[in-house]
């Protein structure tokens, strides 16, 4: 009995460890998780866009976690969520924010989308993530999330494009389809409808042959019999 309690004690006396870590979003979760232009209901992002190869984004990048941390530990009643996205590979965030330079930072907060224009120290981080983007005027034209279809799509080209690596003809079929989806979005849902309504066409067709031969079978087994 005393054991049981000797250990619970050193439990309980061990200091306390965050479990927190900061957010990776991509191109498929970064509006489901961040909501930033469908309500901010999930709380407020504080989002790092990065380079892995940029030099200033590597200087950050313990900030960041640190930062974290400060927020779980201090504030985490307020629901603040640090966050990162790396805009090399999740290129359609990268073009919904107009990403042009590392890092970039922005914070979804109160329905609007603030920059972050100041000194990349924890203490400057803190304070506006906590009272100082209220005395900036945030943009409340947040630019909108991919369409379901536009996100189907991703998805898609993501499924096949290992299989483009080594044929370079298939590679050259899905950069054009790519464009398809780009710049004639109506387009490419038009070939999406024409394709699915090929296959089910397709499928009544063999299920129809597949039906009048065993109803041509079994007509010949009657004769026999």
């Amino acid at each position: 009995m005393k054991s049981i309690f000797a250990v619970a004690f050193s439990v309980l006396a061990l200091p306390h460890v965050s479990l927190s870590a900061v957010i990776d979003l991509t191109d498929v979760t970064f509006e489901h998780q961040t909501q930033a232009s469908t309500g901010q209901t999930t709380g407020k992002w504080f989002v790092k866009f990065y380079a892995p190869w940029c030099g200033h984004c590597k200087t950050l990048a313990p900030v960041w976690e640190e930062l974290d941390q400060r927020l779980q530990e201090e504030n985490g009643q307020d629901g603040i969520i640090i966050a990162k996205v790396d805009t090399t590979k999740e290129t359609e965030v990268g073009k919904r924010f107009k990403i042009e330079s590392f890092p970039t930072l922005k914070y979804f907060a109160d329905r609007k989308m603030y920059n972050y224009k100041g000194s990349r120290n924890i203490d400057e981080l803190y304070e506006f993530v906590t009272e100082g983007y209220k005395l900036q005027i945030g943009d409340a034209t947040i630019p909108a999330a991919p369409s379901v279809f536009e996100m189907k799509m991703k998805e898609f080209r993501l499924k096949f494009q290992d299989y483009t690596q080594d044929t370079e003809h298939l590679k050259y079929l899905l950069d054009d389809f790519d464009h398809i989806v780009e710049f004639r979005k109506n387009a490419a849902a038009a070939l999406v409808v024409m394709g699915a309504g090929i296959g089910f066409m397709f499928g009544i067709i063999v299920a129809l042959i597949i039906g009048l031969g065993s109803t041509g079978s079994k007509t010949k087994k009657k004769k026999k019999d």
